[in-house]
């Protein structure tokens, strides 16, 4: 417009001499000729510039990353060289993973370039467009080039920068520590162990909740952050970022322990326990524990259920644990009277002096060992100790093993060798019991089923052998008696008849 306005006015300009007045005006001609021709020279070297120029886009972000669930700002810059007004179209090339508050598609129009007065030349304009960018939560960290397009009739511009999606990359595993074999028993002491750890290029705030199985407890107090109630444990954990190839870790350990009773009532001494664990809602796997303890079933059985008196037996105590635990137990067998433990030199009087001197107690006492375990290998023998008729034993039972079928009980028997003293005066047979009682660990005695016992006196025709021996005795004092009388009819017999003659 302005240069039709100057073209104008140099033309009335130029016709003004022939139409106008005859008055004498050539000096302010003059003038007007040579700014004419100055205007002219300039808006043609002013057009030159302004149609060799191009339109400039370029993109630039606030940041040169952005983090999960952050805003970048994103700054669209657009210049105008040209001397006049230019209507544009802009476009954002955008992953899916960066989400934008506005529009990424809008028209715009771009001020002409403005002439600078000091050097005569085009200055461009300056359009700048901002949008806000979200990095939306999934995927991974990644390097990308945002991109934009502008268009200007037939002409495009397009200009790219990069940015940097930083992401967490958490990893949480959990293990139990204190736990052999992933088995325990009422009253041990364990550790829950928790890893978290952070490969990505991104910080996280991490929620863990835990729920702890029935029958543990803590033993300590929680980390910084959690806090308890009931069995649920929760609190937050935060994970930096990783340094490089470095990813960072984060340790947790809650010190834990198996009630006493965790085992109360359960008729196979054994059951599973597992809590829960999850991270930020997803469920981290969490070993389970096998709680187990020893099934100890004791019971005393006898060779024979009849003894004469002076006759030797076996009393057997059976020792059966059927628990995956090992187990220490004290057994307790009380001897009736009538009954009397045979000494081992009595026992053994046919073994060697190294058997015999097995059969005896580390202290010197002549009281027998316990036999083999059954099944598998002799199990490593216990002394037996007594006090009065109660004879009492120590016996280490080793954890039944697991089979397909099933499970195999570890056996111990004890031996106890025993002879059947003559029962009381008058009586021809007396029934005795002998009992036994147990106990694992420091636990209370357990009574067991007693055996009986019959002890009868040799007889003989109804009769036993005192009364035989008295009988014999008896007879043979008769027969001298009838003997001596004899003796003396004949002789006074004799002397009769002597004196007769």
């Amino acid at each position: 417009m302005k240069k039709r306005n100057m073209l104008l006015l140099a033309l009335l300009l130029a016709l003004a001499p022939v139409t106008g007045s005859a008055q004498d005006l050539p000096e302010l001609f003059g003038d007007v000729y040579e700014s004419i021709g100055e205007g002219l020279v300039q808006g043609a070297a002013l057009a030159a510039q302004s149609l060799g120029e191009e339109l400039t886009l370029s993109l630039a972000t606030d940041s040169a990353r952005v983090e999960e669930g952050k805003t970048v700002v994103l700054t669209v810059t657009a210049g105008n060289p040209l001397a006049r007004e230019v209507d544009v179209a802009i476009t954002l090339d955008l992953p899916e993973r960066l989400r934008a508050a506005e529009e990424t598609a809008w028209k715009a129009t771009l001020p002409a370039a403005q002439l600078d007065e000091e050097t005569g030349e085009l200055a461009p304009s300056v359009t700048t467009f901002t949008r806000e960018l979200t990095l939306l939560a999934g995927g991974e960290s990644a390097q990308i080039a945002i991109g934009s397009e502008l268009e200007m009739g037939t002409r495009f511009y397009r200009a790219q920068t990069p940015l940097a999606l930083c992401v967490p990359d958490i990893s949480v595993s959990a293990g139990v520590d204190g736990a052999e074999n992933h088995r325990m028993q009422p009253g041990d002491a364990f550790a829950y162990r928790i890893e978290i750890a952070n490969a990505g290029d991104a910080p996280k705030d991490v929620t863990l909740e835990m729920v702890l199985p029935q029958d543990v407890t803590l033993t300590q107090a929680l980390p910084e952050g959690f806090a308890q109630a009931g069995s649920v444990i929760r609190g937050q954990v935060h994970a930096q970022a990783a340094e490089g190839e470095t990813p960072s870790s984060v340790e947790l350990t809650l010190p834990a322990m198996i009630a006493q009773d965790a085992l109360e009532g359960d008729a196979d001494a054994h059951k599973l326990i597992a809590g829960t664990l999850r991270a930020d809602g997803e469920r981290v796997p969490l070993e389970r524990i096998e709680v187990c303890d020893a099934k100890i079933n004791a019971r005393l059985l006898a060779d024979t259920q009849r003894l004469s008196a002076g006759e030797e037996t076996t009393l057997n105590v059976v020792v059966v644990n059927s628990g995956l635990a090992a187990a220490d137990v004290h057994l307790s067998c009380t001897l009736p009277e009538g009954l009397s433990l045979v000494q081992a030199e009595e026992a053994h009087e046919e073994a060697t002096s190294a058997e015999a001197q097995a059969a005896l107690t580390d202290g010197g006492d002549d009281l027998p060992r316990t036999g083999a375990a059954v099944p598998g290998e002799p199990a490593a023998q216990s002394v037996m100790t007594q006090q009065d008729r109660t004879l009492m034993f120590a016996v280490h039972m080793d954890a039944a093993s697991e089979a397909a079928d099933g499970v195999i009980a570890t056996t111990q028997v004890i031996e106890i060798p025993v002879v059947a003293d003559a029962p009381q005066e008058n009586l021809g047979e007396q029934l005795i019991g002998a009992s036994l009682a147990w106990s694992v660990g420091e636990e209370a005695m357990q009574l067991g089923e007693a055996v009986a016992l019959r002890v009868v006196r040799p007889e003989f025709l109804g009769m036993s052998r005192a009364d035989w021996n008295g009988v014999f005795w008896a007879s043979v004092l008769l027969l001298v008696t009838v003997i001596c009388l004899y003796a003396a009819v004949r002789r006074e017999n004799k002397e009769d008849d002597f004196c007769c003659e």
